[in-house]
């Protein structure tokens, strides 16, 4: 927002540093629904993705405009440096505000058209000695060396096919098209979960884990129930014991299934120990701090390779859950394929190169946190109006666990401020559906920037070992691919990430033999937040 005409983090401001100040948010930048030049190039470009970002993007450039009618690129850029930006990239962004300060300026804006001319590769993509690509016949000629022990050749260039003679010009395919939301993203309406409040609505809040492996010895929460305002405290003895997967896949959900709502054992630093509802936010903080529990503390296993030691501690050692391939070695999920003969593979090639890679984990970092408010509709359905990227998997995945019917269960997928593949989860889902049918109130639920960290899912941490066998002229006879998956003190996810990492990695290169090996193992060790541990391997795919 724009304080007394000058930008502000409001996420940070105090309502005491804005008593008597001029506040100016998005919606004083158009009136009705006539959108402002700004609002008019966002949608225009391109430039609002999720669109969670969108009215900081605009009223820093409303500020820079004012200021200056006539920016540079890198004076936009500066600009906009204090909005965080998860999706755009900004490019679009920049692009938008230099369109409208031209416009502002009473310039001809020319339409946007879609790039219509080949990109081609740079000059030294293929190495330092390959010919240019206008040079390249028409059969690609001769393997073209790109450094020591590699070859490859130069691909076609890639040009876009002209329109043929006679034919109708289209309508949509091939040109700028708006999104269908664009307009009132640009316009900062109420679009996402949070952008939402009912009457009576209460908070709730996580209690969490300190430690990496620990089992619940005993859980007080009579101080806490006693805390005015507080309308609901729930352990593990308060919830049904339902085995689940959380991820948002096909049914039945692949295994492991190795979750409860609640349990009595914690395996991951930042897993869920209990939750409240009460009256504000502050009520079910302090309601939390009354919480007081006695931990046993277990070995922690913090590594792919601890994971998979002999005597190694046993993260799962519950008699119910489902479907875990190892429990005993920390092995969530397993997958193995072959195509093709291995020997003959190897047999037939000139050289064998082998390597090791490791990819850390990764937080998706949406700038929209994991949000969920949860109410009794008139029709005494359960709506659940949630940040999600699987709003149908969420409505199935809970029914089983809150004891309601599907068709008792309404979930409403708003905007969301960002997902990738981070919001394929039911996190909060159903710790604020229990919430709700505890009190017969809303609730409303958001993870902190801390929780997300913690208590949220993240990319799996993996590590690949490819053997790739070659002749000299460049023709590969065959792969193998391994792959150690990280899936995290849970196995959610781990086996089909695992597979499609194999599948991925394989099946991007042509092969002769192409023996395919292909195996995975998800193991679910516990640390931070979401961390996962997964194993596999893989070798190519027929040509």
């Amino acid at each position: 927002m724009l304080l007394d005409g000058a930008p502000v983090n409001s996420c940070v401001l105090l309502a005491a540093q804005a008593d008597g100040s001029d506040i100016m948010t998005l919606e004083a930048l158009s009136a009705g629904r006539d959108l402002h030049p700004l609002q008019k190039a966002f949608v225009e470009t391109g430039a609002i993705q999720c669109g969670y970002c969108t009215p900081a993007q605009l009223l820093a450039a409303w500020w820079l405009l004012r200021r200056n009618p006539n920016p540079t690129e890198a004076e936009v850029r500066a600009a906009l440096a204090g909005v965080l930006c998860r999706c755009t990239g900004y490019v679009r962004p920049v692009q938008a505000i230099m369109r409208a300060a031209a416009a502002l300026r009473g310039e001809e804006v020319p339409p946007l058209e879609p790039v219509r001319q080949a990109i081609p590769a740079p000059p030294d993509l293929f190495g330092p000695d390959a010919p240019p690509l206008d040079e390249v016949p028409p059969d690609l000629g001769p393997p073209v060396w790109g450094g020591p022990r590699v070859v490859t050749q130069a691909p076609p260039q890639r040009v876009i096919a002209p329109a043929e003679a006679g034919r109708a010009p289209t309508s949509v395919v091939g040109k700028p098209e708006p999104k269908v939301d664009a307009v009132k993203l640009a316009q900062g309406r109420p679009a996402f979960t949070d952008d939402f409040e009912m009457r009576g609505m209460l908070y709730g809040a996580l209690l969490t884990s300190p430690h990496a492996h620990a089992r619940i010895i005993d859980i007080d929460t009579s101080e806490a129930k006693a805390l005015p305002g507080v309308h609901a405290v729930l352990t593990y003895r308060d919830v049904p014991r339902v085995i689940y997967a959380s991820g948002g896949q096909s049914w039945p959900n692949p295994p492991p299934w190795d979750q409860v709502s609640l349990d009595n054992k914690v395996r991951h630093v930042g897993d869920r120990v209990a939750v409240v509802a009460a009256e504000t936010p502050e009520i079910a903080e302090e309601a939390l701090r009354r919480i007081h529990v006695e931990y046993e503390a277990l070995p922690p296993v913090l590594t792919i390779e601890a994971a998979l030691a002999e005597g190694a501690p046993i993260i799962h050692d519950e008699p119910d859950a489902v479907n875990i391939y190892n429990p005993r070695r920390n092995i969530a999920a397993h997958n193995e394929a072959t195509l093709g003969d291995a020997a003959t593979a190897w047999a037939e090639a000139d050289r064998i190169i082998e390597g090791a890679f490791h990819v850390h984990q990764v937080q998706q970092a949406s700038i929209e946190p994991h949000v969920c408010i949860t109410y009794w509709d008139e029709d005494d359905r359960l709506v659940v109006r949630t940040s999600t990227q699987v709003p149908f998997h969420v409505r199935r995945m809970l029914a089983p666990l809150i004891g309601l019917p599907v068709k008792r269960i309404r979930v409403i997928k708003p905007r969301i401020g960002g997902g990738f593949g981070g919001k394929q989860e039911m996190l909060l889902e159903d710790l604020c559906a229990h919430l709700t049918l505890a009190t017969g109130r809303p609730v409303r639920m958001e993870w902190t920037r801390a929780l997300m960290f913690t208590s949220a899912r993240s990319r799996h941490e993996q590590i690949i070992r490819f053997k790739t066998g070659v002749k000299n002229d460049g023709t590969i006879t065959g792969m193998e691919m391994t792959v150690l998956g990280n899936t995290g003190a849970y196995g959610t996810h781990g086996l089909t990430v695992q597979t499609v990492t194999g599948l991925r990695g394989l099946s991007t290169s042509q092969c002769a033999l192409s023996p395919l090996l292909h195996r995975h193992c998800v193991h679910d060790p516990p640390g931070r937040g979401g961390v996962s541990r997964i194993r596999r391997a893989a070798r190519p795919l027929r040509a």
